[in-house]
């Protein structure tokens, strides 16, 4: 079976590692974890994870040694490492506060554009929705005019048909009239005949 050197594992997986130690240190009052722990939080294989784990919880022992045998820190450097950490703080938190007052005003520049453009937006609505209504108005009335004008041409076309019936009732009077006028009557051809014959029994030269 193959042993993994340490050259095999990658350079980062170290680096996770001692991370995920410290971690679980600063969790559990400076206790180190298992390798079942280290396992759960890194994955990979057991075989990968004990060598440089051992590698990483040796060099963090022997930091906590020589902190250990460090003598007491004077007062005196204590005032100036809080005073630094008071000057580093304060320096991060104006920078922060200026990040964050130039963020507000570029914030504050992109809703007053927004707003802007929000207002111009609803203004075409606007137009809009007032071409709309005239538009609808102006074919309303259009649909008013043509029912009115369909209506009255229903009426000159009942008045037409009334005007074609009487016209028709005159043509054939009028046809009446004019047959009776160039047919003769036998009535008045024979009382011509009798007028006629009247006039020759009168006359003196019989």
């Amino acid at each position: 079976m193959k042993t993994v050197a340490p050259a095999d594992v990658k350079p980062d997986f170290e680096i996770e590692v001692e991370r995920a130690v410290r971690h679980y240190m600063s969790a559990h009052d400076g206790h180190f974890p298992s390798r079942r722990n280290l396992l759960a939080t890194l994955g990979g294989s057991l075989r990968d994870l004990n060598p440089v784990a051992k590698r990483v919880i040796e060099r963090i022992r022997e930091e906590q040694t020589a902190l250990a045998a460090l003598p007491e820190m004077p007062d005196a450097v204590r005032e100036v490492n809080d005073r630094l950490a008071q000057v580093v703080w304060k320096a991060a938190c104006e920078i922060a506060n200026s990040d964050i007052e130039a963020l507000r005003t570029l914030q504050g520049k992109r809703d007053a554009t927004q707003r802007a453009e929000l207002a111009d937006l609803e203004d075409v609505i606007d137009d809009l929705e007032e071409a709309r209504d005239a538009e609808r108005l102006r074919a309303d009335g259009a649909e008013k005019q043509i029912r009115t004008l369909e209506c009255r041409l229903e009426k000159a076309d009942r008045e037409i048909s009334a005007l074609n019936g009487r016209l028709a009732e005159r043509a054939e009077l009028l046809e009446s009239l004019r047959t009776e006028i160039t047919q003769p009557d036998p009535a008045r051809g024979s009382m011509r005949e009798n007028n006629s014959g009247s006039d020759r029994h009168d006359s003196p030269d019989t």
